[in-house]
């Protein structure tokens, strides 16, 4: 049996189109930059038997398909997205696909021994919500993983690029000025302990990609092609300046420290009984 629900979705605007072109692509590339690692921090976590677990703003469900390898045939995983396009394949006994906007139906209280979710609060206008929501969706001695950017080391590349720099500086603008928060993470360790979480624990790497000569730098290039319409129309860069940029990502040499990404980790207090 296939399980997938699909409720109402709602208003929360995304930033990124889900049906970019590329989107698959782009969202995969993160997924080999940073999948390890939150799997890494999920794994040390002492989770029951058979637990019941939430991967929020899925994408393309690579890490709900590891969590649900995790918690075995005992456990299950709930993956949620606005758009499912990449998660309804992925839907069987072990994993849900429910297609809802977590602004406006958040997660069931109460119902979760883990809640994960990954680059979504920073999108969000009413991200503090959100993050408090899925707080309330944690099963007494839950526990909530949050991961977002922080982009102090966004303009970091060795050696230094000034059109690195400049295309940089312009993504994060752009994005700022459409509810993007670019420093989110670095509130997440002290958030989290707002909302009532212990053992809050963070764990924070810029992930280092070199330039290739064939594949480029994905994870910058992607959102660059896709915000490029927006960053000329502003005049925040120019369209020398994309060529030399998408040249430098492919020039085999240049090495580019991606913004920090910050885990942070948290139980519900409530204990288990």
């Amino acid at each position: 049996m296939t399980h997938t629900e699909t409720p109402a979705t709602g208003q929360d605007a995304y930033l990124l189109d889900p049906s970019w072109h590329a989107e698959r692509e782009r969202l995969n590339s993160l997924s080999e930059l940073y999948d390890d690692t939150t799997m890494r921090l999920i794994e040390a976590l002492p989770l029951p038997v058979g637990a019941h677990c939430a991967d929020v703003g899925a994408g393309t469900g690579s890490v709900a398909l590891r969590v649900a390898e995790l918690v075995g045939p005992q456990g299950h995983v709930v993956a949620t997205d606005t758009d499912t396009r990449f998660l309804e394949p992925l839907a069987n006994e072990a994993i849900t696909v429910v297609r809802a906007d977590v602004t406006v139906e958040p997660p069931t209280p109460g119902a979760f021994d883990l809640v994960h979710a990954r680059l979504l609060l920073e999108h969000l206008v009413c991200r503090d919500t959100v993050l408090m929501r899925l707080t309330s969706a944690l099963a007494p001695g839950g526990w909530l993983v949050v991961e977002d950017l922080d982009w102090a080391t966004a303009t970091l590349a060795d050696p230094p690029s000034p059109v690195h720099a400049r295309i940089a500086a312009a993504c994060r603008s752009f994005m700022l000025s459409r509810g993007y928060e670019p420093d989110y993470g670095r509130r997440l360790p002290r958030l989290l302990r707002r909302a009532g979480l212990v053992d809050v624990r963070t764990h924070t790497a810029s992930a280092e990609v070199r330039a290739d000569a064939v594949l480029g730098v994905p994870q910058w290039e992607l959102l660059v092609d896709q915000l490029a319409p927006g960053l000329l129309a502003e005049r925040l860069v120019s369209r020398t300046d994309l060529r030399t940029f998408t040249d430098l990502c492919h020039d085999g040499d240049t090495v580019f420290f991606a913004p920090l990404m910050v885990s942070s980790w948290g139980r519900n207090r409530k204990s288990r009984t």
